[in-house]
């Protein structure tokens, strides 16, 4: 038996799929981060590695690479002004670690960044030509 729809359901369909489309919906989540991050945990509060352990790098550049939003990447801003003081995180050590790994995280790293300023979305890149994505 053939169904047609009425024009009321198709401006509901209309409306759900809409929502889906503007809706927005982040593919990375603080505990993600912090898996990716696990590596580099030692080095970024101060104890032991004066240099960035290569797979603290790894690590980060594969948390890089799963960023595919501006939803994302303000999610882990986030996630790291709320999460990185009360793990002792030395700013100057995260900075660091964003620089040795070549990774472009386009906004200041710092405590008091305004995550919100984070207005456009490109894919995340890796400087690093071997590690192009």
């Amino acid at each position: 038996m053939e169904q047609k729809m009425t024009g009321s359901s198709m401006w509901v369909l209309g409306l759900v799929v809409l929502a889906l489309i503007a809706s927005p919906v982040n593919s990375i989540s603080c505990e993600d981060a912090a898996t990716q991050l696990l590596p580099c945990l030692s080095y970024l509060v101060g104890n032991g590695d004066a240099t960035v352990p290569a797979p603290c790098c790894e690590g980060a550049q594969a948390l890089n690479r799963m960023i595919s939003s501006k939803g994302d990447r303000q999610t882990l801003c986030e996630c790291f002004k709320q999460a990185a003081p009360q793990m002792g995180v030395k700013v100057d050590r995260a900075q660091q670690l964003v620089k040795t790994c070549q990774i472009n995280v386009g906004l200041p790293v710092d405590y008091n960044v305004d995550c919100s300023k984070y207005v456009t979305f490109r894919r995340p890149i890796l400087l690093s030509s071997s590690n192009l994505i």
